[in-house]
């Protein structure tokens, strides 16, 4: 069993605009390749004279229904925009807001090889869109489209303008031309459900969690904080502070409330001991099998307009063993058109798409 690319999905946040609060959780939108302004809207005239910087948050969320785990992933600027615009990429929860992502340092960005490199160098030479997007300990991408390397940056940068001579923990392992992509690479970490700070406040009653955890499941779990209210010693109901209400349960029955074509959790009514009386509570925490990421778009200013440009955001990930690699693409810029798209593969059984918004 491995996690195929239709697996990973990309959602926008519940808000989507250029203030504050901007972000937040996850929304039931999907980022869907091949679509004008798939994530960023377009760049107005006057904000290409004058300059902008917007931020978009998304999620990548691991909707595999055998409930394997992403394992390992890693999140880059694939291929630059054509335009005079550039993109950066930031790890963010699943709650953070604009007000907190413009206090991020350290964006990830990527650039070009600005000039040839050979098989064992110890350093290359990275023409980037500005000063930043790499820094010391940068986990990297290389690509030349037919071969390709992961490689990690030892010691600071050293800019001679927007040009970054970069250390190599590891020697270069093969040739590459002037423009060969290098993609700074987000650690996401494990893409997977997960539980936590399960309370009961009661007098008598119990609840085995640890030899009847409770069932997560990658499509229907949500972020949220969970009670469980018993009216009397059998029947409870549960409530989600973000969700609502999931209707009411018994000790002797298995507790699976339904969420769309999958399940937010299932409670194992084989968990349940002691007495439970009228007001006692369990509550607990569950949060999704997703991970939210902040897209920052800088639109210097002065910039000329491009028609139907894209950026091209890549992911990685592990599953039994199986390296699945995959690329996204979305993208607003300085013109009445964007684009973005998306192209997937995996290694061992490689399957791959591509998209332009």
């Amino acid at each position: 069993m491995t996690i195929i690319v239709s697996d990973i999905k990309f959602y926008k946040a519940a808000t989507n605009n250029d203030l504050a609060g901007n972000g937040g959780r996850i929304s039931a939108d999907e980022i869907v390749d091949n679509t004008l302004n798939n994530l960023f809207p377009n760049v107005t005239k006057d904000e290409r004279v004058a300059g902008v910087t917007r931020y978009r948050k998304m999620f990548i969320r691991n909707e595999n229904v055998e409930e394997l785990i992403l394992y390992h992933s890693d999140i880059w600027v694939g291929t630059l925009s054509v335009g005079d615009d550039y993109f950066r990429l930031h790890i963010g929860d699943d709650t953070d807001v604009q007000s907190a992502a413009e206090l991020y340092t350290d964006w990830a960005g990527s650039g070009l090889f600005d000039s040839p490199g050979s098989l064992g160098d110890p350093t290359i030479d990275v023409d980037y869109d500005a000063a930043d997007g790499v820094y010391d300990g940068s986990k990297i991408f290389i690509t030349d489209g037919v071969n390709s390397e992961e490689n990690e940056v030892n010691g600071a940068p050293v800019w001679v303008g927007t040009v970054a001579t970069l250390t190599l923990v590891s020697t270069l392992g093969n040739d590459y031309a002037a423009g060969t992509k290098v993609g700074t690479m987000v650690d996401v970490g494990n893409v997977v459900t997960s539980q936590d700070s399960w309370n009961e406040t009661t007098t008598l009653g119990t609840y085995d969690e640890d030899t009847y955890p409770l069932t997560l499941f990658n499509v229907g779990t949500v972020t949220d904080s969970w009670t469980i209210t018993f009216s009397d010693s059998t029947n409870f109901t549960v409530e989600g502070a973000q969700t609502g209400s999931l209707g009411a349960g018994d000790i002797n029955s298995d507790f699976k409330p339904s969420n769309g074509s999958s399940y937010y959790f299932e409670l194992d009514k084989d968990g349940w001991g002691g007495s439970w009386a009228n007001g006692d509570t369990v509550t607990f925490n569950t949060v999704h099998a997703g991970k939210g990421i902040w897209m920052k778009e800088i639109v210097p200013a002065g910039i000329s307009s491009v028609a139907n440009n894209k950026v091209v955001v890549s992911w990685e990930g592990e599953s039994a063993n199986v390296l699945t690699t995959t690329t996204t693409t979305t993208s607003s810029t300085t013109s009445s058109s964007t684009s973005s798209s998306t192209s997937s593969s995996t290694s061992s059984s490689t399957s791959s798409s591509s998209t332009t918004v």
